[in-house]
């Protein structure tokens, strides 16, 4: 498994293009993009930024774009919002299909804070489907994620959604920060997530909720890795914290080493 990080751990003090080579200087050779606004979603903006990329030779595991600007619509009542929202979606998988992405992060619809989601799993189906099978065509993996504030903030979402489902390119991102403030047992998601987990989020925390950067809490990543190689997980491992969670960039590269002596060995 190799460790990568995302381009969000920069967020708001570097723009999407400008974390290319800050990256890279600090030897990390996988990313995932954050798409931070619509303007990023622009075909002349990612040919440049794959430029970029190339220049420096890293690849991109996966792509994420801001899910509450379309993502939600993909469910709606009305076949017009869910129209609209499909044409954003489609310039998302061609912004993943120039970068060469392997996988579009999905976060899908909102929930109101500490509610339990009521999903009807048979109606959400064929939308799910449609999306999954569109991110197909771009030769794209459409992988959900476990995030506390949307509908996937439970482990039992992605055991509903795989019964339901008829396309075969539904996998899963586990975040473990995501899970934790869902107050929830990453390794119950992961369970529930099995081999069709696609991709990985990492950070760290405390018992008190607060986040960390990978080495610095105490979540258990050795076991983590351990169940990764249980299921035969042979895709990236990707840090992703928030630019509060460290003071200055040489601890990104430490907490790096650190997730490689695990991950990487």
């Amino acid at each position: 498994m190799e460790v990568g990080i995302s381009t969000a751990c920069f967020y708001p003090d570097y723009l999407t293009e400008e974390t290319i080579p800050i990256i890279a200087k600090m030897g990390i050779k996988t990313v995932e993009v954050f798409l931070e606004s619509y303007s990023e979603y622009n075909e002349g903006f990612c040919k440049a930024m794959r430029d970029d990329l190339d220049r420096y030779g890293i690849e991109v595991n996966s792509i994420h774009a801001i899910g509450t600007q379309f993502e939600p619509q993909l469910f709606s009542a009305t076949e017009r919002q869910r129209n609209d929202a499909s044409k954003m979606l489609i310039k998302v998988l061609k912004a993943a299909k120039i970068l060469r992405a392997k996988i579009y992060v999905f976060h899908g619809p909102a929930v109101k804070k500490d509610t339990t989601p009521i999903v009807d799993f048979d109606k959400i189906a064929k939308h799910v489907d449609y999306i999954a099978d569109t991110a197909g065509e771009y030769g794209i993996k459409f992988s959900w994620e476990n995030v506390y504030w949307c509908w996937f903030s439970y482990p039992e979402f992605a055991t509903y959604l795989r019964q339901v489902v008829k396309s075969k390119n539904v996998y899963f991102t586990l975040d473990i920060k995501q899970a934790m403030k869902s107050k929830k047992d990453p390794f119950e998601y992961l369970k529930a997530m099995g081999r069709r987990l696609a991709n990985v989020h990492l950070c760290d925390y405390d018992d008190g909720g607060n986040l960390y950067l990978p080495g610095r809490g105490n979540f258990n990543f050795e076991k983590l890795s351990r169940e990764l190689k249980n299921i035969d997980y042979k895709g990236p491992v990707i840090m992703e914290v928030y630019r509060n969670n460290y003071r200055e960039q040489q601890e990104i590269v430490e907490s790096i080493d650190f997730l490689r002596c695990i991950f990487e060995k």
